[in-house]
């Protein structure tokens, strides 16, 4: 699984190229560097260390400002813990500068925790995003910040891990609120769907449409699964819902298009998503 999960991380990055450097962590844990990664953000001094908890082996520590009696504050703890690049500035538009800790949990209930953290009076946690492959957080030409993810929830989706289609939303922060603005992306989106309406073939389709694979995982079908996916998803990702919809009618077994149509939606509900419509858990 960590493998897949490298493997679709640089393919992001690869089809993103000028985010490469700033996704490179200026800190991390653990590290091949003897020692604690230490750093500074907008004045407040940063912190890794390793952390003595079970199954967490990194901590991070930020410490004010204010004076050298400043008490250092605890916030985050992982498995591994890293510091975005674009820590310490402005990354929900509220004029004040961030601290993005990156964590990963490992094992096999592994995932992604991005806690935004105010560089203010207090350390307040601004928000946290959860998800099961890398976010890419990217600065746009006019100074604003972008989040880009997959739709991890859609791992193992009807196709085994490695063929499995993971869509990508892109997200802003705004205040404590994400706000999904992937429909800024129709032509990114456009692009996969093209490619995939390509590399099918009219007699492959008619084999899937007539096929049960509702009941049985045809292993001859998964690349054309896959390339059905693509489309459906990337439809619905970029917000054009009857569209995708559509193409799933035309595409997927007549008997089982209303059942897949279930799963998709029931499988979105869970996924990045629903994090939009969650309330912030800063305070907490």
């Amino acid at each position: 699984m960590v493998r897949n999960l490298l493997l679709f991380c640089a393919g992001l990055l690869l089809s993103l190229p000028r985010v490469c450097a700033q996704e490179l962590p200026l800190l991390a844990c653990p590290s091949s560097k003897p020692g604690q990664q230490t750093g500074k953000y907008a004045g407040y001094a940063v912190r890794l260390s390793r952390s003595s908890n079970r199954g967490e082996r990194c901590q991070a520590l930020v410490t004010a400002p204010v004076s050298k009696t400043s008490q250092a504050k605890t916030v985050a703890r992982d498995w591994a813990l890293s510091i975005n690049r674009l820590s310490g500035s402005d990354i929900n538009g509220d004029g004040k500068p961030e601290l993005i800790v990156q964590g990963y949990s490992g094992g096999a209930h592994c995932c992604y925790t991005y806690r935004i953290i105010s560089l203010s009076g207090g350390l307040p946690l601004v928000r946290e995003i959860h998800d099961q492959v890398p976010v890419l957080f990217v600065r746009r030409d006019d100074g604003s910040t972008e989040i880009r993810a997959g739709d991890g929830v859609f791992d193992y989706f009807l196709l085994p891990h490695a063929d499995s289609v993971i869509p990508q939303i892109f997200l802003r922060l705004d205040g404590d609120k994400l706000v999904d603005v992937s429909g800024e992306h129709v032509a990114e989106y456009d692009k996969q769907i093209e490619k995939a309406h390509s590399e099918l073939g009219a007699a492959d389709l008619d084999k899937l449409r007539k096929s049960t694979y509702n009941q049985n995982m045809l292993y001859d079908q998964l690349p054309t699964v896959k390339k059905v996916l693509v489309i459906v998803l990337n439809y619905l990702y970029s917000g054009r819902d009857d569209q995708a919809w559509q193409a799933l009618g035309e595409m997927w077994p007549p008997a089982d298009v209303e059942r897949v149509k279930k799963l998709i939606l029931e499988r979105r509900s869970r996924g990045l998503l629903s994090q939009v419509a969650q309330k912030s858990e800063a305070g907490s």
